[in-house]
């Protein structure tokens, strides 16, 4: 169910990037968010954030919405882990009930508590994977659970933690908007924040040493488990299979459109369907859906139970990174032969 808060949030989201005129009434908050933002670095860069145990490497954004930052925290995990690094995730677990004592997640734990970002991030890495509000705290505890390094899902504006490296995940279409920072704009900090990190990365950008992109990989059953490649699916659900399906796709990402474009890309013929961003899936709003198939990402799917509803499939992806990037991170961090 779209609420008039969804709603509203798409309208504003649409002005940022195609330049809406009427943004410019909101230049005098912008203004303030400005003063706010530089006064609260100019408080940690002057006291100094308090050192760390171990290594934190902040994968994060500076535009509000869905860049692709956790499946890039995935993708860089399960490559420095193939490496032997004791790899950690902490986050702020947005969407879940976390305080500000720190708590494990796992493979088991439900979205509605820990956030459904730190779900699949547990769940597809099978890292050790930390939330708390103080992002420092849960540092802590991952190092006191044998972490080499840690990623820090988001978390760049939070200058309380000490951070050792900084990588700034974009959409490459979308990429700054109109450069406003917050309300009049999608920027947290002004586009200078882009000259002081050690990465940036691209989604689908233009330059192969900061783009990434995605990959799908298979579409999985929720109820079952089983797992189909993509070619398989679309000769048993497409319009050359025997008895065709009829496929939705439903979403509660921030920004829908790129799911469906990515699934018609690949073949599907769909119908679309959204839900608010991090919003959960419910019964009542299945029992509206009459096709055959409800196909959603893994971050819907976390947030749901695998009987909910029998016509439930998840479509997997990968986030495929520059080697450079890769090499960079592994070459500072990685471990010393003996």
């Amino acid at each position: 169910m779209i609420t008039s808060r969804d709603q509203l949030e798409r309208v504003v989201t649409e002005g940022w990037y195609r330049g809406a005129r009427w943004l410019w009434l909101l230049l005098p908050l912008a203004g303030v968010f400005a003063v706010l933002s530089a006064a609260r670095r100019y408080y940690w860069r002057r006291r100094g954030a308090a050192p760390l145990p171990v290594p934190v490497v902040v994968i994060g954004g500076i535009t509000v919405g869905g860049t692709g930052k956790t499946p890039v925290i995935i993708s860089l995990a399960l490559a420095l882990k193939s490496t032997g690094i004791k790899v950690a995730i902490v986050s702020r677990g947005y969407g879940g009930q976390v305080g500000d004592v720190a708590m494990p997640v796992t493979p088991q734990s439900l979205a509605s508590e820990v956030g459904d970002e730190p779900l699949l991030i547990a769940q597809r890495t099978a890292c050790p994977v930390f939330v708390c509000r103080d992002r420092s705290q849960a540092v802590r505890l991952a190092a006191d659970h044998g972490a080499d390094l840690v990623l820090s899902d988001d978390g760049l504006q939070h200058y309380a933690m000490h951070r050792d490296w900084e990588i700034i995940v974009l959409d490459g279409v979308r990429g700054t908007g109109n450069g406003w920072l917050l309300p009049a704009g999608p920027l947290r900090e002004g586009r200078w924040r882009l000259n002081t990190v050690n990465g940036l990365l691209e989604r689908n950008g233009e330059q192969p040493n900061t783009r990434f992109f995605y990959r799908p990989v298979a579409v999985r059953h929720l109820a079952s488990g089983q797992r189909i490649d993509l070619p398989t699916a679309l000769v048993q659900w497409g319009t050359t299979a025997e008895a065709p399906k009829s496929v939705t796709a439903l979403t509660g990402l921030g920004q829908p459109e790129q799911f469906f474009a990515l699934l018609e890309r690949e073949g599907f013929c769909i119908e679309r369907h959204t839900v608010g961003d991090h919003r959960a899936l419910d019964l009542a709003l299945l029992a509206q859906i009459n096709t055959d198939i409800v196909l959603m990402t893994e971050k819907d799917a976390v947030k749901l139970s695998p009987t909910f509803d029998d016509r439930l499939w998840c479509l997997e992806i990968d986030a495929v990174l520059p080697e450079d990037l890769l090499h960079s991170v592994i070459n500072q961090f990685g471990k010393s032969e003996p």
